[in-house]
């Protein structure tokens, strides 16, 4: 991916997720993952899996 996150910003979150002595659920990695899990909680579902496929190029 051209716009994609640093590589190490996500391998630093790979480790971190593979060493935890309590691994969590989820691990976000990046700004565009944090921005992404906060309009989970805000935005409606049927909104936020619009504009999810939509930036994604998939059929809306």
């Amino acid at each position: 991916m051209q716009d994609g996150d640093d590589p190490a910003v996500v391998a630093k979150v790979v480790v971190t997720a593979a060493t935890d002595k309590k691994p969590k659920l989820r691990y976000t990695a990046g700004p565009p993952a944090s921005r992404v899990t906060t309009a989970r909680r805000l935005v409606p579902a049927a909104t936020f899996d619009r504009q999810i496929r939509k930036s994604n190029h998939l059929p809306t």
